[in-house]
């Protein structure tokens, strides 16, 4: 067996760049919303992107399990995932262990183990810091990571540019907003922000879902992107949007990173609602968001169903509820999900119609 050579297991500059701006956003933001938005920082617009699959076409599907690991990994020696230094619950940089942890971090690895069994999983893991959402594919194009593991939607859209795994988490887009004083929500959910501005990253689908909703009273929220999750944070302490929306795994991080804002308590109107794959009533999910790892289209097969064979393991499924039991407690999905139907060609055929909403 070749000698693995000792990779590093963070980008340096860009992880403590965004872990200061996380430091930062717990240190600046007022007691009180200022009475009028400052400008916006460099990189902040409100035209939204484009991307308009997010939770409305879904991707539960993937290749074949298969337990033969890719040559072409062993031989390199190593595995690089991309990841979001930020992401409080699912990869985030920690300046206390000086490594990666999170809830993704520990599937990854599951999967480094199961390449190299006698190996210590995280001399052979090589974490690099990527983009939010579909922001991370031109890296993965330019084989700069060998897969996405940061808090990533399956969609119909995505699945025409990049491989995804079998979806490993089920969550719901939500939205932080500024607590009161009494604890309660300042709005107290998406229904009562028509007209307010919400944020969400660019290059995501929360993005295109912010942009897509309508209130019954007719309303639109103002969709404001950012070029990161945690600067649409920032922005919220500081009195320049009125909400964060995006996967609600990530704003529990969020959540915790600022303990002057909540999530909404207030569910969408029936017609909106997306709890298909929430454990209980108390859901204010309006978009269905299956997690998967992604790959490469022109090599990342193998890779591919091996991921799916690990994901599939016994083990494994102590891994995910253990790891869920850490860094996601209070997220409120039925537990790891199952494989849905395999599927040989690529892009995999679209789910069957949900039944239509009515038009917004």
């Amino acid at each position: 067996m070749t000698t693995p050579r000792r990779t590093p297991t963070r980008p340096r500059r860009r992880v403590a760049s965004l872990a200061l701006l996380a430091a930062l956003a717990g240190c600046t933001a007022p007691a009180t919303p200022a009475p009028a938005p400052p400008a916006r920082p460099p990189g902040v617009a409100t035209t939204p992107t484009t991307d308009a699959t997010g939770g409305v076409c879904p991707v539960r599907r993937s290749l074949p399990p298969d337990p033969t690991p890719p040559r072409r990994i062993l031989d390199r020696g190593e595995l690089v995932a991309g990841v979001d230094p930020s992401d409080a619950t699912m990869s985030h940089w920690d300046a206390s262990s000086q490594r990666f942890e999170g809830f993704n971090i520990e599937l990854m690895l599951a999967v480094a183990r199961a390449l190299w069994p006698a190996d210590d999983p995280r001399n052979r893991l090589t974490f690099k810091a990527v983009p939010p959402g579909q922001g991370a594919f031109a890296m993965l194009d330019k084989g700069e990571i060998d897969v996405v593991a940061t808090s990533l939607t399956a969609s119909c859209e995505r699945a025409r540019r990049v491989l995804f795994s079998n979806d490993y988490l089920d969550s719901g887009q939500t939205v932080l907003v500024r607590r009161n004083a009494d604890g309660t929500p300042e709005f107290a959910g998406m229904e009562q922000l028509g007209g307010r501005r919400v944020c969400a990253a660019t290059d995501t689908t929360s993005l295109a879902m912010i942009a897509g909703y309508r209130t019954a009273g007719g309303l639109r929220p103002v969709p404001v992107h950012a070029p990161h999750p945690v600067d649409c944070l920032v922005m919220l302490r500081q009195g320049q949007v009125d909400g964060v929306s995006t996967d609600d795994n990530i704003l529990l991080g969020f959540a915790r990173m600022a303990p002057d804002t909540t999530l909404v308590t207030e569910a969408p109107r029936p017609e909106r609602r997306s709890c298909d794959h929430h454990r209980d009533e108390n859901c204010t999910w309006f978009t269905d968001e299956p997690h998967a790892f992604a790959f490469r289209l022109t090599d990342g097969r193998e890779l591919v169903a091996f991921v799916n064979h690990v994901l599939a393991q016994p083990r494994t499924a102590v891994v995910w509820q253990q790891a869920h039991d850490r860094w996601l407690a209070g997220h409120r999905d039925r537990g790891m999900p199952s494989p849905g139907p395999v599927t040989t060609g690529w892009p995999p055929p679209d789910p069957s119609p949900a039944a239509p909403r009515p038009a917004d």
